[in-house]
């Protein structure tokens, strides 16, 4: 326990495997990892949220907040379709209106291997958007 908090199992394998790849990380309050990418990407920080049956990976990509309603029904046509043909990822929109994306590995059966696949995937899928996704997104 650390200031009152369990810390569980997952939280230390997140934090180990994070070690392992030689990732910059900063830990905040024993419940999510912030990630600084080293590749060459837009976006500036993967959030990790080590849970109980997952390990999930989100970015925020894009604000959607100044879409006109035709543009954010053009961009949601593009991620359902994105989200059936990439594998590992998955893009959506989160509660503050800003276009997410999101990758879990599971718990059971995790492996050092598995966590750095899922990763590899989620910052594939994040130079993926902002190279060839998000130009076309914003045309309407």
């Amino acid at each position: 326990m650390q200031d009152g908090i369990p810390m569980s199992t997952t939280w230390f394998i997140a934090k180990e495997y994070l070690k392992r790849r030689e990732i910059d990380f900063e830990e905040h309050g024993r419940k999510t990892f912030s990630v600084r990418p080293e590749r060459h990407i837009e976006t500036k920080v993967i959030e990790v949220f080590p849970g109980k049956d997952w390990i999930t990976l989100t970015t925020r990509l894009m604000d959607l907040e100044n879409l006109s309603a035709k543009g954010k029904e053009n961009v949601y046509e593009k991620l359902l379709r994105a989200n059936a043909t990439l594998v590992e990822v998955n893009f959506g929109i989160d509660k503050k209106n800003c276009l997410m994306l999101r990758s879990a590995v599971p718990v059971t059966g995790i492996s050092y291997d598995l966590f750095s696949c899922i990763y590899d995937a989620h910052i594939t899928a994040t130079k993926f958007f902002f190279e060839k996704m998000k130009d076309e997104l914003l045309r309407e």
